[in-house]
């Protein structure tokens, strides 16, 4: 059995023009950002990646900072909300699905790379998520 996967929000919906994209979030990508992050924090990165949702394409959002990582990618936000903090939401774009797939969450300690166990992290977890080790939401199914 693998790992539990909730939806996030749905391909269409939401307030008009609704999402474009679904997103999903493994119980280990919330509880990662749970454990780094307030609730308003928490409240601020996820509308963050609802506009993510609401993109044609979220690897070049118009609305938030994105940048490839490897096979994944990443959404990266500091200051307001966040305080001083520099968080880093790691997704995989599942075009098949129409997914945003969320990998993970790390607060990082500086401007450079992305630190390397995260990456290894982030790419064992894509791994897993193309292997089918986690389970796909059927809530909207």
């Amino acid at each position: 059995m693998g790992s539990e996967v909730k939806v996030g929000v749905l391909q269409g919906g939401g307030p008009p023009p609704g999402y474009q994209w679904h997103v999903w979030v493994p119980d280990l990508a919330y509880d990662e950002a749970r454990k780094i992050l307030t609730e308003s924090q928490y409240d601020h990165m996820a509308m963050q990646v609802k506009e993510l949702a609401r993109e044609v394409d979220p690897t070049h959002a118009s609305t938030a900072d994105v940048d490839a990582v490897e096979e994944f990618y990443e959404l990266r936000d500091s200051g307001g909300p966040l305080g001083g903090l520099n968080v880093r939401v790691f997704f995989h774009l599942d075009r098949d699905e129409r997914c945003i797939f969320i990998l993970g969450v790390i607060k990082k300690q500086n401007n450079g790379p992305t630190p390397l166990p995260d990456k290894v992290r982030m790419r064992r977890r894509k791994r897993k998520y193309d292997n089918g080790e986690f389970e796909k939401p059927t809530a909207w199914l």
